[in-house]
């Protein structure tokens, strides 16, 4: 007789935690099936199965396991039915959930979320974030996250450029943490270029960014229209406002060219489009140049500059010299 309880009890305990097979299940549903006390026994020991499920979700976090036995046997004893497998089967509930309750409480303590990262090999990349915050990254820029931002912050790593669109949360800080320092808002949108190993650039496009320089925690604040920078150099932090237009044309594929010299123009050209372009010693570099683009290809560009400002230039396989200028 002890051993049909042993194993009847091995099968309930296989059943309710989902690990039976066709035949053991087979055998249990015979057994249910015998009398109405076998079907009440059961479907008891089954309900305080799914009660121990809806504890273990609270996540409680303090637990007593002599007390919890204790509030268990107290709670289960009336609704189970004076049976030979009473005693037994009430320790054997009361296991099930300190054990699992237990053993939920130390992999929420010690399981880190997994991180995403993500590698951007193209410019305009879109990510995103599990907040439904948006991020754009520039090619060659790296993003690191959590799956899911389960602390009170949401914490991120960059490398390289990309623009940010953040979701407004005042109870979970967003901060971005680069190698030059940590960028910390709230709900904002702005852009932050760590391409530059020299330099770290940051600028605010709406709302409000604290920027924190990550070797001597000196910080700014900065606002709409502001750029801050930390120079990697001296450790040095300042702010002011920014006047480079093009700014984001590596998002955008906008750029404007308001009387700036051919020089510089040539010099933003290679950042946006990743180009090698450069001048013959000869060639005069200080043209003034007026005019705006809009998502064209760097030929097209070049075939502008060519018909407005006197322009030649010769290709040799990924390098293009310009030869001539009308300066």
């Amino acid at each position: 007789m002890k051993n049909i309880e042993s194993h009847i009890e091995s099968l309930i305990t296989r059943k309710i935690s989902s690990q039976i097979s066709a035949e053991e299940e087979q055998i249990l549903a015979n057994w249910i099936g015998d009398n109405d006390e076998n079907k009440h026994y059961y479907q008891d020991l089954e309900k305080i199965y799914v009660e121990a499920e809806t504890e273990i979700t609270s996540a409680v976090k303090n637990i007593n396991i002599d007390d919890e036995w204790q509030r268990l046997r107290q709670s289960v004893q009336p609704q189970i039915r004076h049976t030979t497998y009473q005693t037994s089967w009430i320790r054997i509930a009361a296991s099930i959930v300190i054990i699992a309750t237990l053993g939920y409480i130390v992999w929420t303590n010690n399981t880190e979320p997994e991180n995403i990262t993500i590698l951007a090999e193209t410019s305009g990349q879109v990510v995103i974030l599990p907040d439904n915050s948006i991020v754009t990254l520039n090619k060659g820029a790296a993003l690191s996250y959590p799956q899911n931002f389960t602390n009170d912050e949401r914490l991120l790593n960059l490398e390289g450029e990309a623009f940010f669109e953040v979701s407004r949360n005042p109870q979970k800080a967003f901060k971005v943490i680069l190698n030059q320092g940590v960028v910390e808002v709230l709900g904002t949108s702005f852009n932050i270029n760590a391409k530059n190993n020299d330099q770290l650039e940051v600028v605010v496009v709406t709302g409000k960014v604290k920027l924190s320089n990550s070797v001597n925690e000196i910080f700014l604040i900065l606002t709409k229209g502001e750029k801050g920078i930390i120079m990697n150099t001296n450790n040095l932090v300042a702010k002011a406002n920014n006047d480079d237009v093009n700014f984001m044309a590596w998002k955008t594929r906008k750029i404007v060219f308001k009387d700036m010299e051919l020089d510089e123009v040539i010099h933003t050209l290679n950042a946006l489009y990743d180009t090698n372009i450069s001048f013959s010693t000869e060639v005069g570099k200080n043209c003034k140049v007026t005019v705006s683009f809009d998502n064209q290809s760097i030929d097209a560009i070049l075939s502008v500059l060519e018909l407005t400002h006197d322009l030649e230039y010769k290709k040799s396989g990924d390098l293009i010299e310009i030869v001539k200028s009308g300066c």
